[in-house]
């Protein structure tokens, strides 16, 4: 399960710390509309955060600390949906 972060407009979702589940990031992109998932690969991709369409951060879910870095971006950059 992604990770929550309270914020003064509501709740962030975030991704954990490391290394990250295909659901997880899922549960990520359905929250904002600058992260997306991107070059699906079945057993790896990315999540890359855009800012103003021009790509800002992106990981692997299976690199090391990828969650901590996206998260840094996303509770920056992120866009929530409406």
């Amino acid at each position: 399960m992604a990770t929550h972060s309270v914020m003064d407009k509501g709740i962030k979702v975030l991704l954990p710390g490391g290394t990250f589940t295909r659901e997880q990031a899922q549960n990520v992109v359905a929250a904002y509309t600058n992260v997306t998932i991107e070059d699906d690969q079945g057993t790896h991709f990315r999540v890359v955060v855009r800012i103003e369409g021009q790509m800002a951060w992106r990981g692997w879910n299976f690199e090391p600390e990828s969650g901590f870095y996206l998260n840094r971006y996303i509770e920056s950059y992120g866009v929530p949906k409406q």
